[in-house]
């Protein structure tokens, strides 16, 4: 099996880099432009020849000052931005006749405004040299692009298009996994963050079924109260009249004229200003409701929470602090101020709400297996603000500490955690190669049920705990 590969939409060529068989910026839709701008995604159109498949193709459209968001100066974006990249392993003489490699497919986090499956932290290369994994890194639409929902003033009744790119770049895997010697019937969704969140909602969506076989969620989950159609609908309506034009102006309008409306509204609700939500079409109703009644996807979930989640953000974005205790102040009134006194520091709180009680809901609705984690390795960064905070499991995840993220999270020095680095990279590769996290170099890990709620702590000395911070908790998944 070599570099030239046959699609469903045309011939692509790849390039070795470190020792593994690449290939970027692999369309898996139409480019949703101009008539196809906020509508759901078609099929690739077909090219003819050979198409270079040698360098990652553009973001989607993002703002250039996004924290995280992996954007230089030289980074093209575009509404042009449905592509795929491709890392398999270096086992040229794998092919016909020979049995696919497990699969796993990235979707990115970023609070459904910034990132892309091109970030170079994502490059597959040590899960397929290390761990025969074939790695397929997505980019979505994202923001307004990906969220704003017309149904019910005109548009595609189907919502949550972001959600729907992430549905066809699965379709595209399951169609031409195996020409790159992938297993379309062995496929792990993992993702961090809006990933995460977006893998919720994807176990429950009738479109994704049968489209993956296990997944991996690190930091999100469907929240406690995810928007409604009314809400979404309300969005759109609030964007139509800031721009003085009607669903089929929108075609129209300049991505600069989108984008400042976009930071409006990201300024007026902070990091939740766009998030899946409930159309009755792509999401039918409630995610965690789907699943917890069976009717979701009963696939092995392997998922967790970093210990001092929203530290990150109360660094990098105090605003957003101050954002989310006004949106808490409102929805649990009177209880806030009891739920507070449970907790040392409003991050710990937050972090509760917005990333480890939904998790934790998720898994005890699940009825597959389920193993729970949590990220408690502590980073000397910042005077020691961060602790273990949201997205500091990352390069160890993708034994990628040589990453400019992973020395500005961690410090310059990323020595003293490398063992454990391929410690956690080698136990998320057993998952995706066998649906069990054994063999990985961490503790033996049991499976997560509401009797024991087995949770392995994740650190120098990784360690098993029953029910961590039992005592909070409660306070949200018991009467």
């Amino acid at each position: 099996m070599g570099l030239v590969i046959e699609t469903t939409a045309g011939t692509v060529r790849g390039v070795v880099r470190d020792n593994v068989r690449t290939w970027r910026g692999v369309p898996y839709a139409e480019a949703p432009i101009g008539p196809l701008r906020f509508r759901p995604p078609r099929p690739p159109l077909r090219w003819t020849g050979e198409r270079d498949a040698s360098h990652a193709a553009a973001f989607a459209i993002q703002s250039r000052d996004a924290v995280m968001g992996g954007v230089t100066e030289k980074t093209v974006l575009s509404e042009d931005c449905l592509f795929v990249n491709v890392f398999a392993p270096p086992d040229l003489e794998s092919g016909e006749g020979q049995p696919g490699k497990p699969v796993v497919v990235w979707i990115h986090g970023g609070a459904f405004i910034m990132g892309s499956g091109a970030v170079p932290l994502y490059n597959g290369a040590s899960f397929a040299s290390r761990h025969d994994i074939v790695v397929v890194t997505i980019n979505y639409r994202l923001g307004l692009f990906g969220l704003l929902y017309l149904g019910d003033l005109g548009g595609d009744e189907a919502g949550n298009v972001a959600l729907l790119d992430q549905v066809a770049a699965l379709d595209w895997v399951k169609h031409n996994i195996a020409a790159f010697g992938g297993d379309p019937g062995n496929v792990t969704v993992m993702g961090e963050s809006a990933g995460a969140v977006s893998i919720a909602h994807l176990l429950a969506m009738p479109a994704a079924r049968g489209l993956f076989h296990r997944a991996i969620l690190q930091s999100g989950a469907s929240a406690f109260s995810p928007p409604t159609r009314a809400d979404a609908t309300a969005n759109a309506k609030r964007v139509l009249a800031d721009l003085d034009t009607t669903v089929a102006g929108l075609a129209e309008v300049s991505v600069a004229k989108l984008m400042e409306i976009q930071a409006t509204l990201g300024r007026e609700l902070g990091l939740g200003a766009f998030s899946p939500f409930i159309d009755g079409v792509t999401v039918p109703r409630d995610p965690l409701a789907i699943v917890r009644a069976g009717e979701g996807a009963a696939v092995p979930l392997l998922l967790g929470s970093n210990r001092d989640e929203w530290a990150l953000f109360d660094t990098f974005l105090p605003d957003t602090t101050v954002a989310i205790k006004g949106l808490l102040a409102g929805h649990f009134g009177a209880k806030l101020e009891t739920l507070r006194e449970a907790y040392r520091s409003w991050n710990d709180l937050i972090g509760d709400v917005v990333f480890r009680i939904p998790m934790i809901r998720l898994a005890e609705a699940q009825p597959a297996p389920v193993y729970m984690y949590r990220f408690d390795v502590t980073s000397p960064a910042f005077g020691g603000r961060l602790g273990a905070a949201h997205a500091l499991e990352l390069p160890f995840v993708w034994n990628r500490l040589d990453q400019q993220l992973a020395m500005l999270l961690l410090g310059n020095d990323v020595t003293p955690y490398r063992t454990l680095a391929l410690q956690i990279h080698d136990t998320w590769a057993a998952f995706i190669k066998g649906g069990t996290p054994d063999g990985g170099g961490l503790p033996e890990w049991p499976r997560y049920d509401t009797t024991r709620r087995a949770t392995l702590l994740v650190d120098h000395e990784s360690r098993i705990v029953d029910d961590p911070d039992r005592a909070q908790r409660v306070l949200w998944t018991e009467p």
